[in-house]
C-alpha cells in the first residue's frame, strides 16, 4: 500500500492492474481511505461494474459526485467544469469492460481539473498520456517442495489471509501442524489470488483442509460462495472470469483456451506453433499475446534463458482448458502441443552429449512440465508411439536432472503401451528403462531389460543400439561384481563404438573397462584406459562423460597412493558435474573425494563428505551398488574405526545436512573449516583436531545474522532481504558452520561475543 501511495503522489493518473481477483479493487479502498485527509475536496468512488455502455460512463461519474446535469450541454464539459479547482481523489472501479469510454473521460478531466488525481482500477491499462500502471503482485506463496513450521507459514500473506478467512467460517479453526502442510498446499495451487484464497477459505467447516487441497485439482467448482454482499461476478471465481472471456475478441478467445494445453509457461515460438490455424496465422501470435497480456489474463515469467516466456495462473488456465474443451478443439490442440515436444526432445537429445549439454538441461528443464503433459495425453491413448518416442528422447535428461523414479515411471508405461511393437523405439526405450533401474539399485530388474533391448537391437541389425544396450548391460554386469562378463560385453562395444568412431560412447565404455581393472587392483591398465576416455570425452565435450573419467583416474590414483593427484581429480569432477546439475554425478564424486580423504586420516573430513552424498542419492531415489559397496566398505569402516561409533554417525548426520554447494566447497577445503563437536578432538587422539570457528561471514550472512538475532523467522528475514525462504536457511546453514553452531541462539550470543554485530 505504501508503494502505490508513493506512485500515486507523482502521478495524476495511476491504474492497478492485474488478474481478475488479485485485489485491486481491494487495494484502491484502502488506499482511498487512508488518503482522505489529504484531498480537502474528498475521496470519491465511481463502481463502473455494473455498467454495460460506454454512453453511461459519465453519468456514472457525476452520479458518484452528485453533479447534475446541464440542459443542451455535455456530461463531460459539465464535470470538467464543476470539478474545475478542486482537489479530490477520484477512484474509478473495473474499468475494463467501458477502457474506451473511460480513457476519454479521464483524459478530459485531467487536462481541465489541475487538481483532480485519479485512481483506476482495471485488467488492463487506459494507455492515457501521463498514466503510470502498477501491477497488483499475487499474495507470496511457500515454496514447493519445503517444509515450514506453524511460525514460517504465518509470514506468508496468503496463509494469513487463508487462515483469517477460515476462523471466519469456523472459529475453532487455527493453523497448526497438522494442517500447515496443506494450507500452504492451498496457497500454492492458488498461487496467492486473494479473490480463490478467499473462495477456498469458505469451504471451511463444510470440507476437511486437505479435501479442500485435493479437490482444488483440476476443478473450478470448489471456489464458489463468495459473500453475500459481492457482486455475482465476484461471488465465485468462474464467474470473475466469465466476467473477464466475454471482453476478448473472437481471435483471443481461441488463442487463450488453446494457450491452455501449455502447462509450464510457453515462449513466442511454441505459442506460434500451437496456437496458429483456423483463423490465426503465426504472424498474428504476437500481438494476440501482447492484448492477453494487457488484460491480465497471461503473464510473463521471469527466466534465466534468453528466450523470454509467459503462462497463465493455475486457476486461469483450468478456466482456459475447460474454454478449450467446449470449442472441441481440444485434441487437435493437444496433439499440437505433443508434436511440438516431441520436436524439442528430439532436437536436444543428441545434444545432451556434447558441448551444448548444459544448454539443452536447462531448455528441457524449462519445458519439463510441457513434457510431462505431452506424455500423459500420448501414452494415455492418443499416440502412443509418439509417446514412446518421447519417453526416450528424454531419459538422459531425466537420469542427468536426477528424475529417476519419474523417468522410469514414463519409460514403462510408454513400453507398456507399445507392447508389440518391434521397433527401434521400443529397444530403445527398453535400453533407457534398464539403465534407470540400475541407479535406483533396481538390478534383477534392469539385466532381463538391457537383454531384451540387446536381443531387439541385434534383430533390427541396429549396430549403434547394439553397442548402446552392450554398454548398459556391462556397466550393470561391473555394478553387480561380475566382472568377467562384463569385460567381454563392453569390448564388443568399444569395437562396434570403433567402427561407427563415437568417441563419447567409446569413452564411457573405457571408462567402465577401466572400473573392471580397478576392481582386480591393475590400476596402470586402469589409468591407460581412463586417459584415453578422458582424452576422448574432451574432444566430444562430453560432459557427463569428462566426470566418469575424473572419478576412475582419481580411484587408480587413490589406489597407486597418489592423493594429489586423486584430489585434483576429484575437483574438477565435482565442479563439472555441478556445472552441469547432475546430482547423481555429484554423488559418484564425493564418495571418491571421501575415500581419499579417509586414505588421508581425515575421518571426520570423510564422514561428512559421505553423509553429504548419501543424502544427494537419496534425494534422487539413487542407491550404491554392489559393486561401490564392496569398493568403498573398507574406507567407511576404517574411518569408523577410527572416531567410534557415535562420532562417526555425527559427522555422517552433519554431512548430511549440507547442500551439494556446501558439501562440494567442504570436501575441496584445504583447512577443512566445518567445525565439529568437541568431543571430536578430546575423545579420541588420533584424528587431526577440529578447527575453531570462524568469523569469516560474508556482508550478505552478516545481514542475516543481524535480522535473525532480532527473533525473525527465516520466511521473515527472506521477505526483508527479498530473498526465498530457502535461500535465507542455506546462509544460516553455512553461518552455523562457520560459527560451529547448531541454532539461532547459539549463534546470535556467538556473534554479540565476538562483536559481529
Amino acid at each position: 500500500m505504501f508503494e502505490v501511495k508513493r506512485e500515486l503522489a507523482t502521478t495524476r493518473l495511476l491504474t492497478l492492474t492485474g488478474a481478475g481477483g488479485s485485489g485491486k479493487t481491494r487495494l484502491a479502498l484502502e488506499v482511498a481511505r487512508d488518503l482522505i485527509e489529504a484531498y480537502p475536496d474528498g475521496v470519491w468512488l465511481v463502481e463502473l461494474a455494473p455498467l454495460s455502455e460506454e454512453t453511461l460512463v459519465p453519468k456514472a461519474v457525476a452520479e458518484a459526485l452528485e453533479v447534475s446535469e446541464r440542459p443542451g450541454e455535455l456530461l463531460t464539459d459539465t464535470l470538467a467544469d464543476v470539478l474545475g479547482d478542486r482537489q479530490l481523489l477520484l477512484v474509478v472501479d473495473n474499468c475494463e469492460h467501458l477502457v474506451g469510454a473511460t480513457a476519454q473521460l479521464v483524459d478530459r478531466l485531467l487536462d481541465s481539473c489541475q487538481r483532480v488525481r485519479i485512481l483506476a482500477t482495471s485488467r488492463e491499462a487506459l494507455r492515457v498520456e501521463g498514466e503510470i500502471r502498477w501491477l497488483v503482485p499475487l499474495l507470496p506463496v511457500p515454496g514447493r517442495g519445503l517444509t515450514f513450521s506453524s511460525e514460517e507459514l504465518e509470514g506468508y500473506e496468503s496463509v494469513r489471509l487463508f487462515v483469517e478467512r477460515a476462523m471466519e467460517r469456523d472459529s475453532s479453526f487455527s493453523l497448526s501442524p497438522h494442517n500447515a502442510a496443506w494450507v500452504a498446499e492451498i496457497c500454492r495451487k492458488l498461487e496467492g489470488i486473494p479473490l480463490a484464497i478467499e473462495l477456498a477459505a469458505a469451504r471451511v467447516g463444510t470440507l476437511s483442509i486437505e479435501q479442500i487441497a485435493e479437490r482444488l485439482e483440476g476443478s473450478l467448482d470448489l471456489l464458489t460462495r463468495g459473500g453475500r454482499t459481492a457482486m455475482p461476478r465476484q461471488q465465485t471465481l468462474r464467474g470473475t472470469l466469465d466476467w473477464s472471456f466475454e471482453l476478448l475478441s473472437e481471435d483471443e478467445k481461441k488463442l487463450f483456451g488453446r494457450l491452455s494445453v501449455f502447462a509450464g509457461g510457453w515462449t513466442l515460438e511454441a505459442a506460434e506453433a500451437v496456437g496458429a490455424g483456423e483463423g490465426i496465422e503465426e504472424g498474428d501470435i504476437l500481438d494476440l499475446v501482447s492484448l492477453l497480456v494487457d488484460k491480465s489474463l497471461i503473464v510473463p515469467e521471469g527466466t534465466e534463458s534468453s528466450a523470454s516466456r509467459h503462462r497463465m495462473l493455475e486457476p486461469v488456465r483450468q478456466y482456459a482448458r475447460q474454454r478449450l474443451e467446449d470449442s472441441g478443439q481440444a485434441e487437435e490442440t493437444k496433439r499440437r502441443h505433443a508434436e511440438w515436444c516431441m520436436a524439442i526432445a528430439e532436437e536436444a537429445e543428441p545434444e545432451l552429449s556434447g558441448r551444448r549439454q548444459g544448454t539443452w538441461m536447462e531448455r528441457l528443464e524449462h519445458e519439463h512440465d510441457n513434457l510431462r503433459a505431452a506424455l500423459s495425453w500420448s501414452i494415455g491413448g492418443e499416440d502412443s508411439e509418439l509417446g514412446l518416442r518421447l519417453a526416450v528422447a528424454l531419459y538422459m535428461f531425466w537420469y542427468t536432472r536426477g528424475y529417476l523414479g519419474e523417468g522410469r515411471e514414463w519409460l514403462e508405461k510408454a513400453i507398456s503401451a507399445n507392447r508389440d511393437a518391434a521397433t527401434h523405439a521400443r529397444a530403445r526405450a527398453l535400453n533407457s528403462t534398464g539403465w534407470m533401474a540400475l541407479f535406483q539399485g533396481k538390478l534383477e530388474e534392469a539385466i532381463p531389460l538391457l537383454e531384451e533391448s540387446l536381443a531387439l537391437f541385434r534383430r533390427l541389425e541396429d549396430t549403434a543400439g547394439t553397442a548402446a544396450a552392450l554398454y548398459n548391460l556391462g556397466v550393470t554386469l561391473v555394478a553387480c561384481v561380475e566382472y568377467e562378463r562384463a569385460e567381454a560385453l563392453l569390448v564388443e562395444a568399444v569395437d562396434l563404438q570403433r567402427n561407427l568412431r563415437d568417441s563419447a560412447s567409446i569413452a564411457r565404455s573405457l571408462q567402465a573397462l577401466s572400473l573392471v581393472t580397478i576392481a582386480q587392483q591393475q590400476y596402470g591398465q586402469a589409468m591407460t584406459a581412463a586417459e584415453e576416455g578422458l582424452m576422448l570425452s574432451r574432444e566430444a565435450e562430453d560432459k557427463v562423460g569428462i566426470v566418469l573419467q575424473l572419478c576412475s583416474l582419481a580411484l587408480a590414483q587413490l589406489g597407486r597412493g597418489k592423493y594429489e593427484q586423486a584430489d585434483v581429480h576429484c575437483a574438477e569432477a565435482l565442479r563439472t558435474a555441478l556445472g552441469l546439475k547432475w546430482q547423481h554425478g555429484v554423488a559418484m564424486g564425493l564418495q571418491v573425494t571421501g575415500a581419499v580423504a579417509g586414505s588421508r586420516e581425515q575421518a571426520i573430513h570423510a564422514a561428512r563428505i559421505w553423509g553429504a552424498g548419501d543424502a544427494l542419492r537419496a534425494a534422487i531415489g539413487a542407491t550404491l551398488s554392489p559393486f561401490e559397496q564392496s569398493y568403498y566398505r573398507p574406507f567407511i569402516e576404517a574411518a569408523r574405526t577410527r572416531l567410534g561409533e557415535a562420532d562417526f554417525d555425527a559427522a555422517w548426520s552433519e554431512g548430511r545436512t549440507m547442500s551439494p554447494e556446501q558439501a562440494i566447497e567442504y570436501a575441496l577445503s584445504v583447512e577443512k573449516p566445518f567445525s565439529a563437536p568437541p568431543s571430536y578432538a578430546t575423545t579420541k587422539p588420533s584424528p587431526p583436531s577440529a578447527p575453531e570457528p570462524t568469523a569469516d561471514l560474508t556482508s550478505r550472512e552478516v545481514e542475516v545474522l543481524e535480522l535473525v538475532a532480532t527473533g525473525m523467522t527465516s520466511a521473515q528475514v527472506a521477505t526483508q532481504l527479498f530473498l526465498s525462504t530457502r535461500t535465507v536457511d542455506t546462509h544460516l546453514t553455512s553461518i552455523f558452520h562457520k560459527l560451529g553452531v547448531t541454532s539461532r541462539a547459539a549463534a546470535t550470543r556467538f556473534a554479540l561475543e565476538h562483536g559481529l554485530i
